[in-house]
């Protein structure tokens, strides 16, 4: 008895201490605050503390999927069809700017015909990364648009020097790979907004800005600072400069994750003569850290599926404090279930067949649905939870429904004498 103790002791110490081992990695990370690792990426809507994965036009979005037990995010993209898109939004709070509107020129005049675009409050705080890495926003502005006035001033909030990362793992759908890229293929990039979770950014087709709109900076549109990844893999992608030798191309395939990243220097120095207004990182209210990809010209051939996962944002007082990325690969959290026992990327009739015959084994030749040495009822469940019905069942596979409930009498009895012993 007293050694059938400690064997139970020590296994579930062991599996005590394989549990902390998966999860060291993340420790480091505030979850799903922001910046910090969100690991399960939803529909959230453009707001403080959470992902926003989005989607525009008929390119599919299902924040509900999972691979292996694992929850990922799925964007489709669909085939020839005009103004599609999709990506990842993950704002963060530089607190309020001071004022509520500014004075914007709609001829393209500087100060020629202002008129006033009303900015409203920003009422979430400066995120607490800034008070974590000292950062203190210079004093007002003593030039146009307007003073910055709120208080406290000097306050907390973004510098010139800090560095920016944004980072997520990729894949190709397996069942579902793209050939056909659309016109903008994924890119990863930092915009900063004059008033916080704006939903008017005025962009200009990627020009330079317009003079109404409430987005100060884009880092891919106007200093070609993005990160593109080559679904395709052509070479290539809609920013001619970016490429794989410069490290801002990358490219990704369907049989395992790719971590990206993006990472960008704060200088408003390069934001002079955007608009007619000058502004600094003391006017900025929101950072948005985005990726988008989609197709404004409707000539992409074939639909496809991307897979998302872990999205990262992270902010370092310079590029001396920087460290070495931990985003985690996703198939840290993907070794719990899976019943794909012949990796053909279904559950179907064939795993089943493959857990009767190894069942009672130690899962060498398959049927371990769970990674435990076992191969046991247990294993059936989770068969049956990921069982996805598309390939059809033969007579001959499947016991009929008194056997089945048969089988697990059985198991769960087997289960009692083990106990018993």
């Amino acid at each position: 008895m007293k050694t059938n103790g400690l064997n139970k002791l020590q296994a579930a110490i062991a599996t005590a201490t394989g549990c902390l081992l998966l999860l060291l990695p993340q420790k480091t990370f505030a979850e799903p605050t922001d910046p910090g690792l969100v690991k399960d990426i939803n529909v959230n809507g453009l707001a403080f503390g959470v992902s926003d994965a989005f989607s525009n036009g008929s390119w599919g979005l299902d924040d509900t999927a999972s691979f292996k037990g694992n929850d990922i995010l799925v964007q489709t993209q669909v085939a020839g069809a005009c103004c599609n898109g999709a990506g990842i939004s993950i704002p963060i709070s530089n607190g309020e700017n001071g004022y509520t509107e500014t004075f914007d020129d709609t001829e393209g005049f500087p100060r020629s015909n202002d008129v006033s675009n009303p900015d409203i409050d920003n009422a979430t705080p400066p995120d607490s990364v800034f008070a974590t890495i000292g950062n203190v926003i210079p004093p007002a502005n003593d030039f146009p648009p307007f003073p910055v006035t709120g208080e406290p001033n000097p306050r907390l909030g973004l510098n010139n020097g800090n560095i920016l990362r944004y980072s997520m793992w990729v894949r190709e759908d397996p069942n579902n790979p793209i050939t056909n890229a659309p016109e903008i293929e994924p890119v990863l990039k930092f915009e900063f907004y004059k008033e916080a979770l704006s939903i008017d950014p005025v962009d200009n087709n990627g020009g330079a800005q317009t003079f109404f709109g409430d987005k100060i900076y884009d880092t891919d549109q106007q200093e070609g600072d993005g990160v593109w990844i080559d679904i395709d893999n052509s070479g290539s992608a809609a920013d001619g400069s970016a490429t794989i030798g410069n490290g801002r191309l990358k490219t990704i395939s369907s049989e395992e994750w790719t971590l990206i990243e993006v990472v960008h220097e704060v200088d408003d120095f390069d934001w002079f003569g955007i608009a007619d207004d000058i502004y600094t990182v003391a006017d900025v209210e929101e950072i948005r850290a985005v990726m988008f990809w989609g197709d404004f010209n409707g000539d992409n051939g074939e639909a496809g599926s991307l897979w998302f996962d872990n999205v990262q944002v992270e902010i370092f007082k310079d590029a001396a404090s920087v460290t070495p990325n931990m985003n985690p690969n996703p198939i840290l959290d993907e070794v719990n279930e899976d019943a794909d026992f012949d990796n053909d990327g279904d559950t179907d009739g064939t795993d089943y067949l493959t857990w009767q015959s190894s069942f009672g084994g130690d899962g060498s030749t398959g049927g371990d649905a769970d990674f435990s040495g076992l191969v046991d009822g247990v294993d059936l469940t989770i068969w049956q939870n990921l069982y996805d019905g598309n390939a059809a069942l033969s007579a001959s596979s499947v016991p009929e429904p008194s056997s089945v409930a048969v089988l697990l009498l059985g198991l769960a009895c087997l289960g009692g004498a083990r106990r018993a012993r």
